[in-house]
């Protein structure tokens, strides 16, 4: 697996679920987001920004979330790679996603405002929502 393929499919697993300051059971605040993610050491900053219908999907119970988490990662990675579990437990979500005979182990926690992720891999990200979408 190439270290591009890795990095994206590890992103998959944490991206989608990400951190809030809007309410205790919320996973996700709408807005714009920056992520660092390292992969081997080397790290890459990137801004994204989740809509309010995204963070209503992603704030929703687990078979919600996963159904998101699904169609999302089929459309990103144009099926080549499916949903094994989406588990969530408090602040925390584990996602498993394969690709092929490769699969990932992506752990989530959520601190608020910001959240850090590892994956079975050995990319780790750490995020932080930065205002509103441009």
């Amino acid at each position: 697996m190439t270290k591009t393929f890795a990095l994206v499919l590890f992103s998959f697993a944490t991206l989608l679920p990400v951190a809030n300051s809007a309410a205790a059971a919320d996973r996700v605040q709408a807005g714009e987001w920056e992520t660092k993610t390292t992969i081997a050491g080397k790290p890459v900053v990137s801004k994204y920004c989740i809509t309010a219908a995204d963070a209503r999907l992603m704030n929703g119970d687990e078979a919600t979330l996963r159904r998101y988490v699904e169609q999302s990662t089929a459309e990103k990675t144009k099926g080549r790679c499916a949903v094994k579990s989406v588990v969530v437990t408090g602040n925390r979500t584990v996602v498993t996603i394969a690709c092929g005979k490769t699969q990932v182990v992506g752990t989530t926690t959520y601190h608020g405002d910001h959240y850090e992720s590892t994956s079975s891999n050995g990319v780790t990200l750490v995020g932080k929502r930065v205002g509103a979408c441009p």
